[in-house]
């Protein structure tokens, strides 16, 4: 019995030894890889990846950081900030969607960027509408990726996450990393086809993987995901008062946020363009880059030039 007792210990003792292991240097890849930058609102993290071309400012979803950004490229540049509350960026920097747009625009200052395309995606979708619209004259264009356009109530379908702790939710990211590719798309994607075109390319699995890790440690990104589930019951966005080209990309098999907030975006933006992708759903990044990537090069290439 004490033999038992002595190997139970063991594997317990290895367990928590390399989980700790494992959180410290996760979080020091996470603070080695960015930046800070001083603000008139106090610090704020960032990357800037690439050196030539227009900047696009990527503003991330909910839960998420810096390290959920865009695939990078040689036509333009990718700004990506932690939302306050999210990270290294305090909440208190800005908790409202339009607060949260002016640290954009303090971060764009001290950056001496003139001017950007904003994209925002998911629960990045409000400030990034705030910022087309209170900012224009820094703005070149918006692109709204399966953004969250009107108030609706997520903590009840997200109840899971929110309650879920940094070990929990790291041995289920593992299990899905560990245990194989097609585990990893039965788990994330219902649609079979959307399987399929994940497990078509390594880059895909490779995209996947980097956004479902970009969700943790939620201890870091707690106060960020807390507040915008409270930002989102009750939304006022002025998107009447946007006036920039306007690209809106949605799946219409996205069920975390329905395709209605695309058509509300469009309804509301005059002369908003829509493009719906057939399959897609709130993973699509990974599963119909192919057709979305030369979507956004293509809208950053004209409003640059215009």
């Amino acid at each position: 019995m004490k033999i038992i007792i002595l190997f139970i210990g063991t594997i317990v003792i290895s367990f928590f030894s390399y989980y700790f292991y494992f959180q410290n240097s996760f979080i020091n890849n996470l603070t080695n890889n960015s930046k800070l930058i001083e603000t008139n609102l106090g610090p704020i993290e960032y990357t800037l990846v690439g050196k030539n071309g227009p900047v696009l400012l990527f503003i991330h979803g909910t839960p998420g950081g810096y390290d959920q950004t865009a695939n990078s490229n040689d036509t333009f540049r990718i700004l990506t900030p932690s939302r306050p509350g999210y990270l290294r960026t305090s909440i208190a920097i800005g908790k409202t969607p339009f607060e949260q747009a002016e640290a954009f625009k303090e971060l764009i200052d001290e950056l001496h960027i003139d001017k950007v395309v904003v994209m925002g995606v998911s629960g990045g979708g409000p400030s990034s509408m705030e910022f087309a619209a209170r900012y224009p004259e820094r703005t070149l264009g918006l692109i709204a990726f399966e953004a969250v356009s009107y108030s609706e109530d997520y903590s009840e379908t997200d109840a899971d996450l929110i309650e879920a702790s940094d070990l929990g939710l790291w041995i289920q990211l593992s299990l899905m990393s560990l245990l194989g590719d097609e585990y990893l798309a039965s788990s994330m994607l219902p649609n079979l086809k959307n399987r399929e075109r994940l497990l078509s390319d390594s880059k895909n699995i490779e995209n996947l993987k980097n956004l479902i890790w970009s969700i943790w440690p939620l201890s870091l990104r707690k106060d960020g995901f807390t507040n915008d589930y409270e930002q989102f019951t009750n939304l006022s966005l002025p998107l009447e008062e946007i006036k920039v080209p306007t690209l809106v990309i949605h799946g219409n098999e996205d069920i975390s946020v329905v395709l209605n907030h695309a058509e509300e975006t469009v309804r509301r933006i005059e002369d908003a363009e829509l493009y719906v992708v057939d399959g897609g759903d709130h993973y699509m990044s990974s599963t119909h880059s192919g057709e979305i990537d030369p979507l956004i090069e293509k809208f950053v290439i004209k409003v640059s030039k215009e």
